[in-house]
């Protein structure tokens, strides 16, 4: 019982204990789908620090009168921030990671505007051992962005590594 009462932390000392999250590779299973929460609500000023962040000089994400022009009627979410915040929510689940490994795909399929709400939700398509590392699985994922309106914003594809269980560098006392 006390193993399981403890399983959020690891023992780092005399009645010392850090917190960890996420789940070890074993723990997952192709098939799984994750819904991570909170979700996290995307402001318009989020949208101007990103483009001044990024040099994005796209009138379409900061200009009010500009964005009116168009078909989106209003100042359009940057992608590289939807991205940013949804893999952010992933965290706890995937807080294990090694790495991530590569990218298959990113898709953008609906606008994100200042004022959306946005969810992530993670399904495991693919598990196999690494091909370069004992300590770590890698698993392929695919991350959907959805809106407070249950749309899909966002797809995106990418494999990582995931320690495997008493293989995590990070759980030793000291580190």
């Amino acid at each position: 019982m006390a193993e399981f009462a403890f399983s959020a932390y690891v023992k780092v000392g005399e009645n010392r204990y850090r917190e960890r999250y996420g789940l070890d590779f074993e723990d997952f299973e192709v098939g799984q789908v994750f819904q991570h929460r909170p979700g996290i609500t995307i402001s318009q000023q989020d949208n101007v620090e990103e483009t001044v962040d990024t040099l994005n000089q796209a009138m379409l994400h900061f200009d009010a009168n500009y964005a009116a022009q168009t078909e989106w009627k209003k100042p359009l979410g940057v992608s590289t921030l939807t991205l940013q915040r949804l893999m952010g929510l992933t965290w706890k689940t995937f807080n294990k990671k090694n790495r991530i490994c590569s990218w298959a795909e990113i898709k953008m399929t609906a606008p994100v505007f200042g004022g959306d709400t946005l969810y992530a939700e993670s399904e495991v398509t693919h598990k196999a051992a690494a091909a370069d590392d004992a300590d770590c699985g890698q698993l392929t994922v695919v991350t959907r962005g959805v809106n407070q309106a249950g749309r899909v914003v966002c797809a995106m594809e990418y494999a990582l590594l995931v320690y495997k269980r008493d293989r995590i560098p990070f759980d030793k006392a000291g580190y």
